[in-house]
């Protein structure tokens, strides 16, 4: 049994977020005042694509030329990200508790953002059948070949595959990762982002583009407001808005990988 209590010594700094959607996606970039109540829209630069045209000599009819609508505005709805912290008031000053929430935000908010790409990649991706489920090659080039190909989504930049982090070794077992700078890839580039708020349904996504904003400051009120005098209690809370998005198109696709139990 102690005869004294045990002294008090800094806790040693992580070594940083663990690999996710902040660090693949473009940002965090600020999030502009007016878009906490009301999200934000733009205009993707890029969507789209192009067409040939044969080089037809004078006397031949020349074929039309096919003019594509407008990209459509993409809106990005904003959500607040929470953290909270529930103590008594002995033995902490003020600016250490409010300190300790935010410190709570910053290791969950990451989490909290791949939880609302996800839901926004469920609600816009269009539904896709591999030819083989239970093979992840197979998975990864139907998604890929839609995105890229001409029979799909055509698109010409490069592309994000969004998978929960139990895939990370499926993908490594597969030879489909590689790394290049921060971020790991398919052997075509496309970016792999493996994120813990991504749900563990088997569904893999592909998208275009994505972008993270969130508001520049974190909202915590100060600690002596926060107590309660009954319980002798403060509820501390730190918070700050986000809101994701994708340029035009995602798809999704299952993998039901075969599992022997030996």
């Amino acid at each position: 049994m102690a005869l004294m209590p045990a002294p008090f010594v800094d806790a040693t700094q992580p070594r940083g977020l663990r690999y996710g959607l902040l660090t693949a996606a473009s940002g965090p970039l600020d999030l502009p005042p007016k878009a906490v109540v009301s999200g934000v829209r733009f205009d993707p630069r890029s969507c789209g694509g192009a067409h040939t045209y044969p080089i037809s000599c004078p006397t031949d009819d020349p074929d039309e030329k096919i003019f594509d609508p407008a990209d459509a505005t993409i809106e990005a709805d904003t959500f607040a990200v929470y953290a909270t912290y529930e103590c008594s008031r002995v033995g902490r000053s003020a600016s250490q508790l409010e300190e300790r929430v935010r410190r709570r935000l910053t290791n969950g908010e990451q989490l909290a953002a791949e939880t609302g790409m996800a839901d926004v990649l469920a609600a816009g991706a269009v539904p896709l059948t591999a030819p083989d489920d239970t093979n992840l090659r197979s998975v990864v080039g139907e998604l890929e070949e839609w995105l890229y190909g001409s029979a799909g989504a055509a698109y010409g930049n490069i592309g994000f595959l969004h998978a929960p982090i139990r895939w990370a070794v499926h993908f490594a077992d597969h030879g489909l990762l590689q790394r290049i700078g921060p971020v790991w890839t398919t052997n075509l580039g496309t970016i792999v982002v493996f994120g813990g708020g991504y749900p563990d349904d088997g569904i893999i996504y592909i998208s275009g583009s994505v972008t993270v904003w969130r508001s520049p400051d974190v909202n915590v009120p100060p600690a002596e407001e926060t107590w309660d005098r009954e319980t002798n209690t403060f509820h501390l809370l730190a918070e700050r808005e986000y809101a994701v998005a994708y340029d035009c198109v995602a798809a999704s696709a299952g993998f039901a990988p075969e599992v022997t139990i030996s």
